[in-house]
């Protein structure tokens, strides 16, 4: 496979070029790497040269829950990001209505057998850009997200605001 294949900004976590490969010691990247996309899609949004296989094959600094079973660690996603240099924080879900834009964001939400990680990024007219969530990436503002989530009957964990480092 060609290292430094471009696949852009990715709305699956089961494209079959990666989807099969390992995501943590016992997980996959389409049953469990979710937060790994979400945090590809952030950075390759930022910066148009960044790649998913250089990205993926440094998978070790993202830390998974019981060994890829339960995907991302919540607290490696703002680490993660901050080694980067981007700015993250964190919005409660009752005040998204209230919070500035940002460049991009990652929502985190749980559902009754398991969670998900879903990264929206900045159109510059307040909607943001979903990946991994609707069959095609979909544009809406962050609360609209927020209440699609909870007509599901799905419940948002964690909210970070993420803008990009300065170039």
């Amino acid at each position: 496979m060609q290292k430094d294949s471009d696949y852009g900004l990715l709305n699956t976590q089961e494209d079959p070029r990666f989807g099969g490969r390992p995501y943590g010691r016992f997980g996959t990247v389409a049953k469990n790497g979710c937060g790994m996309i979400a945090l590809y899609n952030i950075m390759r949004a930022s910066d148009s040269t960044t790649r998913f296989e250089p990205f993926y094959d440094a998978r070790k600094s993202i830390k998974t829950n019981l060994f890829g079973l339960m995907g991302t660690r919540s607290s490696s996603v703002p680490k993660n990001l901050a080694k980067k240099d981007y700015q993250v924080t964190r919005i409660k879900p009752k005040q998204a209505g209230e919070a500035k834009p940002f460049d991009g964001v990652i929502v985190l939400y749980w559902f009754f057998f398991g969670a998900h990680y879903v990264a929206g990024i900045a159109n510059g007219d307040g909607t943001y850009t979903w990946y991994n969530q609707f069959q095609n990436p979909h544009s809406m503002k962050l609360t609209d997200f927020l209440a699609h989530i909870r007509k599901k009957k799905e419940h948002v964990y964690r909210i970070w605001g993420v803008t990009f480092p300065k170039k």
